[in-house]
């Protein structure tokens, strides 16, 4: 059996999907065995969108933040935090400085959806309590989505599922689909093989768009989570995120014929070995021989890391085919986290050839500013574990052979940021490599915080990131990380580029 979803079972998930909805229309529309959203689906022209929390609306006035998003960025699109547990990102007295507007986030948020949801479209979960009451009864959707037609502006609903221990905490029953990591501990994260949740998921989709028919315009999706052997690589996670070993992944690993005892047996030893590395007890043969040889041992451990990768894939075709059931026309897309573009682990296995067959759009966290020290800390962490007998600036000459890039040194990048050439690189990559049928939009970072004596932000930055990813072919340009964290500066930077490219 295969690991990847192959195009008979996706047809096959989304006409039960209809099934289910009762969609007749869905059904015809997904019985010609193509790609259902390229000819239904009306993607604006000249896309500038942004990135908001609900704080943002809730402390500047919702009428004051479009204002500015019109006039300075030039925005036509919001894609607006539906479901969040990251609301505390700025915070008074904090290591992150305050922009020039607005005030600051409290660290008490608990996040959850901030949008009104009946419970008739979570029938299939016990996950159903999840209404955040940060800011009483606020709904974005309705209080925001309105305001933004009447301008002639987007609202798309940002679904942001990252683990976290906020929805652990906040979310009844959450606990009980966490992801379990080989040494059988339950982690932050859910299972995607975990029913409720997919019953989560599933069920947030259907409340977002026909809950909200006429104020949704679409739905980006995002989730920034690999699997156990990407984790242990590239990121210098803790042994919590070796997962999922959990009863509904051990079901699926039998019917792959993967053997769990052998799994879990090379992962042990492979988490070994990593741990030798982080203490810097260097095995007679070296890391990456050892590495080596312990994948030839257990090929298992490559097994369950693409039994992992099938499972996100098939999670996010199955949320796309019931978006595309239950509107068609409408955008529905995912954030691809950075790790794409600095991982050749995790580029392998988020392709983007797959990713094509199930959305609409992307937008890709191509931060060049902030990459820089994220770049570096990446490089630490394989430093760590596969490539432990080098050092970071060992690695990065032959780094950046394989990767394509022609970055500078890594004191430049963590001072300097990578330059707009990575981000344009990376945007003419995600093209070709999704065949020009999906909508690329290169995340242009934007204030990111980064630490002390690392790459700021400024206009001139902007301007030339917003020209290299429009120069590079992209048909439109999302503005990251979140408003509340911008400069008005920075942002009216970035409306001038794109006004004068698109003149």
């Amino acid at each position: 059996m295969g690991l990847a979803l192959d195009r008979r079972k996706f047809l096959a998930m989304l006409s039960a999907l209809a099934t289910r909805l009762g969609s007749g229309a869905g059904a015809q529309t997904m019985s010609a065995g193509h790609k259902v959203s390229t000819r239904t689906t009306r993607f604006r022209k000249n896309l500038v969108g942004i990135q908001i929390e609900p704080f943002a609306w809730m402390d500047e006035g919702i009428d004051k933040v479009l204002d500015i998003l019109q006039e300075r960025a030039n925005v036509n699109t919001v894609y607006a935090y539906t479901y969040d547990f990251h609301g505390g990102r700025i915070t008074k007295g904090g290591s992150t400085p305050l922009p020039d507007h607005g005030s600051y986030a409290t660290s008490a948020l608990k996040g959850g959806a901030f949008y009104d949801y009946d419970m008739k479209y979570f029938q299939h979960t016990t996950l159903k309590d999840f209404r955040s009451r940060d800011f009483g009864n606020f709904d974005v959707i309705g209080a925001v989505a309105p305001k933004m037609k009447e301008r002639g502006m987007d609202f798309v609903a940002w679904d942001y599922n990252n683990a976290s221990a906020g929805q652990m905490q906040f979310i009844p029953g959450f606990a009980a689909v966490a992801e379990i990591d080989i040494y059988g501990r339950p982690t932050s994260s859910a299972c995607f093989n975990h029913p409720d949740y997919k019953g989560h998921l599933t069920g947030k989709i259907e409340s977002l768009l026909s809950g909200y028919p006429s104020e949704v315009s679409g739905i980006m999706w995002g989730c920034e989570r690999m699997g156990p052997l990407d984790n242990m690589l590239g990121g210098g996670f803790s042994r919590p995120f070796i997962t999922c070993f959990c009863q509904f992944c051990q079901a699926k690993a039998r019917e792959m014929d993967i053997s769990f005892v052998r799994a879990r047996r090379g992962y042990l030893k492979l988490d070994e070995l990593f741990q030798a590395g982080r203490n810097g007890d260097r095995p007679a043969d070296g890391f990456f021989v050892s590495f080596w040889r312990t994948l030839l041992e257990f090929p298992e451990i490559l097994s369950w890391q693409s039994l992992w990768m099938s499972s996100y894939e098939e999670t996010r075709s199955e949320l796309y085919g019931m978006a595309k059931v239950l509107a068609p026309e409408k955008p529905f897309g995912f954030h691809i986290q950075q790790n794409i573009t600095f991982s050749p682990f995790y580029r392998a296995a988020d392709d983007y050839a797959k990713l094509k067959e199930y959305a609409d759009f992307i937008k890709i966290a191509t931060y060049n500013n902030a990459g820089g020290p994220r770049l570096s800390v990446f490089l630490e962490g394989l430093c760590s574990t596969v490539f432990a007998d080098a050092t970071p600036q060992e690695l990065l000459p032959v780094y950046y052979k394989m990767m394509g890039y022609h970055e500078k040194s890594l004191d430049q990048i963590v001072s300097g940021g990578l330059s707009p050439g990575y981000l344009a690189s990376e945007t003419k990559r995600a093209i070709a490599g999704t065949g020009g049928q999906v909508q690329v939009y290169p995340g242009i970072d934007i204030d990111i915080p980064t630490g002390k004596g690392e790459k700021k932000t400024s206009p001139d930055d902007v301007r030339a990131s917003v020209k290299a990813a429009l120069g590079a072919g992209a048909p439109g340009i999302v503005l990251n990380r979140d408003y509340n964290e911008m400069q008005l500066a920075n942002l009216s930077a970035a409306g001038e580029a794109a006004r004068a490219f698109w003149a």
